[in-house]
């Protein structure tokens, strides 16, 4: 918590999970509710001749973009409902968030009242004035149907004693302005293949205990590449409109366009679990506000808040001046071509690599166009990448592998690769041009095959020729019975053998079953080798658990051997025990002596001088092996 903001980015989860326990109430209520109870089931005539009636209402009649709102659809007379109400499409203005229900019990005036409320949360998408049709509601297989009801979207600030989409404002007191998201690109124009950052902030003066991103904006005609974000992130104080709010960087993104025209962000939504204090129990924590801190009996309300779509101009490069080779690229670029050996044997294999190095959207270069001699056989490239995201650009090297196999001999040589990007910067083309590269080829072009390393690629061509065999055959005696062939009684006794080690193997699982002291033997070594293994993975930090999973697995694997309990081990039962089994007096010394190390570690003070992890395990190991040993014997 830092000036009452807790950023813990998580995946979305219910708001029961989110929510700290609260304590349970005073008794008095409980004998109430049951007291309650009883009388409802005392009196069922008079809640089965309360009318059934459904209605529908908002939370608040006026919300604002962006914000969520709230469908109640109350029954009453009634607590029994067929399935779960048929809600009307909202999919043009509205994004389901999630649900819940709440029943009522009341009794005044001899009159018995029961309902039930079910409560729909949605994000409002657009601004307008939309009707939410009728809900239908099937109670005792009858149907019935709410009136239609009106909702007013708007960036105007909501109307007095509304609740601004987060709720009654007497309970929550969280308005639009307490807590909101931001989305800020680096710039609205731009050109096809030319970065946009985005970044998507979440400002709040409230206290903020979590948040999840619960939609992810679809980035429909970009290409996106997710830039690094701290695991925490870096909490900051800002002023606007004269209010102090904080705020922090939730996600970060490198945009490219795929195409030109206009084209929209859509929102990012979050989820916030925000700290609300509970005015009715206010009483019941008095050093709660008296010291400025959260109090016991605080709530933790959800709130939904959303990114405004953001606009986005793409424009093509220009036509005029555009050279034949440019791709669509835009950025900066460098062009290399290079062979792995200058000379090559005919039908041997040579690989031609393409290096392009710059910024941009290097992943969606295309292998470049070469032309190659007619006398090189080519097989179409693999390519490796060398790219970082930073700074909201994409930089490195996006290479191509070619393999050419010679068929003829001579100097022959691949002409230059040509490349042309456009720079953004100063709004021109520029092209890049390798140097040509020549390869020495030799030996005779009808010679036969010349042994070489032949990639992956070109193991086909050994496929290709099916050469005559000249060599003298051999022959062998087909007449030979079948039962006098070692397949025949290998086939033939398989299912005897399978059988008896089927039988073998029930006795062996019904043993572990019914004799604990076998069990615990035969799972000693197995258990003490986890515990090992996960006192490894402990070893380059905290050293406190490290000792005590080392101890645990020695303390462990002597009581399974032994047939005793692990908890509450003594170590001299354990010593007489064990000598007693065949364990010699000098290996329980070793055990013992390492046990006291454990212990001497495990609580000595930091700064202290430590025996290497690694000697400590090969310690327990060894141990383990001789106990084993001296156990069986």
């Amino acid at each position: 918590m830092l000036g009452g903001l807790r950023l813990v980015p998580r995946v979305r989860e219910s708001a029961g999970a989110c929510a700290a326990p609260r304590r349970s109430s005073v008794p008095v209520h409980g004998i109430l509710r049951s007291l309650a109870l009883l009388a409802l089931a005392a009196l069922p005539a008079a809640a089965h001749a309360q009318d059934i009636g459904v209605r529908a209402f908002l939370s608040a009649n006026q919300v604002g973009v962006g914000r969520q709102f709230v469908l109640n659809v109350e029954v009453t007379g009634t607590q029994q409902v067929d399935g779960q109400p048929e809600l009307p499409a909202m999919d043009d203005f509205a994004d389901y968030l999630g649900s819940g229900s709440s029943s009522s019990f009341q009794m005044a005036g001899g009159r018995t009242t029961v309902s039930v409320t079910y409560q729909y949360r949605f994000l409002a998408l657009a601004e307008g004035t939309f009707e939410i049709g009728p809900v239908s509601v099937s109670v005792g297989g009858v149907s019935r149907r709410t009136e239609p009801v009106s909702l007013v979207v708007s960036d105007a600030p909501p109307p007095p004693g509304s609740a601004g989409g987060t709720g009654d404002p007497a309970v929550d007191g969280i308005g639009p302005d307490d807590l909101f998201v931001e989305t800020t690109v680096s710039k609205t124009r731009t050109f096809e293949n030319e970065p946009v950052t985005v970044e998507y902030r979440i400002f709040t003066r409230v206290n903020v205990d979590s948040y999840s991103i619960t939609t992810l904006p679809q980035a429909a005609g970009f290409w996106t590449e997710e830039l690094e974000q701290p695991e925490a992130p870096q909490v900051e104080r800002v002023v606007r409109d004269g209010v102090e709010y904080l705020t922090a960087t939730i996600r970060r993104v490198a945009l490219f366009p795929t195409g030109a025209g206009s084209r929209t962000l859509d929102p990012l939504t979050i989820e916030a679990q925000v700290r609300v204090p509970d005015r009715t129990r206010t009483g019941l924590d008095p050093f709660g506000d008296f010291f400025g801190r959260s109090s016991l009996f605080d709530r933790r309300v959800p709130v939904v808040a959303a990114t405004r779509p953001v606009a986005i101009e793409v424009l093509q490069p220009p036509a005029e001046g555009r050279p034949g080779s440019f791709s669509g690229h835009v950025g900066t670029l460098d062009v290399a071509t290079s062979t792995d050996r200058a000379e090559v044997a005919v039908n041997e294999a040579v690989t031609f690599r393409v290096d392009f190095t710059g910024t941009g959207n290097l992943r969606a270069l295309p292998p470049p166009k070469v032309t190659f001699p007619v006398e090189f056989e080519a097989f179409p490239p693999e390519t490796r990448d060398r790219i970082s995201v930073s700074g909201g650009n994409m930089s490195g090297t996006r290479g191509y592998d070619y393999v050419l196999i010679p068929r003829v001999p001579g100097s022959l040589t691949i002409p230059a690769v040509e490349i042309s990007y456009f720079d953004a910067a100063t709004g021109t083309y520029r092209t890049e041009r390798s140097q040509p590269v020549g390869v020495t080829v030799t030996g005779d072009a009808s010679g036969a095959d010349i042994p070489g390393s032949v990639p992956s690629a070109v193991e086909s061509l050994r496929e290709e020729i099916r050469f005559i065999h000249i060599e003298s055959p051999t022959f062998r005696r087909t007449d030979i019975p079948l039962r006098r062939t070692a397949g025949f009684w290998i086939i033939l006794l398989l299912p005897v053998a399978a059988l008896g080690g089927a039988a073998v193997l029930r006795r062996h699982r019904d043993r572990i079953e019914g004799d604990v002291a076998y069990a615990r033997v035969r799972r000693a070594g197995r258990m003490a080798r986890r515990r090992l293994a996960r006192a490894r993975s402990l070893a380059s930090g905290d050293p406190t658990p490290f000792y005590a999973e080392v101890a645990g697995a020695l303390e462990g694997f002597l009581a399974d051997r032994l047939n005793i309990a692990e908890a509450g081990l003594v170590r001299e039962d354990a010593g007489r025990l064990a000598a007693e089994r065949g364990v010699s007096q000098a290996t329980l010394d070793r055990l013992f002596a390492c046990l006291d190390d454990c212990d001497r570690q495990r609580f000595a003070p930091r700064g202290t001088d430590r025996e290497a992890p690694e000697r400590v395990l090969d310690r327990a190991a060894a141990l383990m092996g001789d106990l084993a040993k001296e156990l069986s014997s």
